[in-house]
């Protein structure tokens, strides 16, 4: 619960700003757990900056939406993306009956320098 009271509070701060200042580029600096996925504050904004701007009386924005919002992970390893063997997990959701519902870990990784080969599977697109 302590998570999601985190992530609103700055999904929120992040929409607010956006909302008074609609020309602005809003960066956050976040550790990869409360970004992976979208399942964190990146995943909240989109609904949350909607909401803000009918509440001034606007319309609810197509400006901000999931693709407006990109996530970039630092140096990520197979655990920060929990991932079970030594690969890093690039997508959630990859079966059958969820696909769907599939979500990538983040639009970009990062890396300092070079991964070990082995460590990424493929190239993300």
């Amino acid at each position: 619960a302590e998570r999601i009271l985190v992530h609103e509070t700055a999904a929120t701060v992040a929409a607010a700003y956006s909302v008074s200042r609609p020309d602005s580029l809003v960066f956050l600096v976040a550790p990869i757990a409360d970004v992976r996925y979208l399942q964190g504050m990146n995943g909240r904004i989109p609904r949350v900056y909607s909401y803000l701007r009918q509440q001034q009386g606007g319309k609810a924005s197509t400006k901000v939406t999931e693709d407006a919002v990109t996530t970039i992970l630092l140096n990520p390893t197979a655990e920060t993306t929990l991932s079970k063997s030594r690969y890093m997990r690039l997508e959630i959701g990859t079966g059958s009956k969820t696909l769907k519902y599939q979500a990538k870990v983040s639009d970009y990784i990062w890396f300092s320098k070079p991964p070990k080969v082995n460590m990424v599977s493929r190239m993300m697109n």
